[in-house]
């Protein structure tokens, strides 16, 4: 009696298990459906290939003097450091994305003249100046590379330039 009552334990155990299973699949086919059944939104935020980062030939350059740092997030914005600018074509604000040297921020100061390549994007209502390249005092840094994508520019250290020398050497 008691083998026949685990038996019996045992297929309802796995009816309950089918019966979950089977309602779980059926709600993925419906939801599925569901989402091929809406209509197809834009997306608000484009990727780099198809916002025409990719295209230097497109870059336009502004040059004008700095009137404020924003070293802070604010929510919505690009993220890194943004510049906003005063010059002949109006003001303006560049971003210059969160991987620039400690000495290119330290260079950066209010009332610096700066020249900016890059390219005009909207970005949650506000226009920016997504740069490719950036002068100061005759110096150009690379911000992005060719395929729009932010560039490190590491700043390597006397040890590290030594190091690697003697590397070289001992080869």
């Amino acid at each position: 009696m008691h083998i026949r009552n685990w038996i019996n334990s045992k297929r309802v155990e796995t009816r309950n298990f089918v019966f979950l299973f089977c309602l779980v699949l059926l709600s993925m086919l419906t939801f599925s459906v569901a989402q091929a059944q809406q209509p197809r939104v834009p997306s608000t935020s484009t990727p780099v290939g198809s916002s025409g980062l990719n295209t230097p030939a497109k870059d336009i350059t502004m040059a004008g003097t700095v009137q404020q740092l924003i070293t802070t997030h604010p929510t919505g914005a690009p993220v890194g450091l943004q510049l906003v600018v005063d010059g002949p074509q109006g003001s303006f604000t560049a971003s210059l994305g969160p991987n620039l040297s400690r000495e290119v921020q330290q260079n950066l100061s209010e009332g610096a003249p700066v020249q900016i390549s890059g390219q005009m994007q909207t970005i949650n209502g506000q226009q920016y100046l997504l740069a490719r390249k950036l002068t100061i005092e005759g110096k150009q840094i690379i911000v992005r590379n060719d395929n729009g994508f932010l560039v490190h520019t590491s700043q390597r250290s006397r040890a590290s330039v030594n190091n690697s020398d003697l590397y070289r050497s001992a080869k």
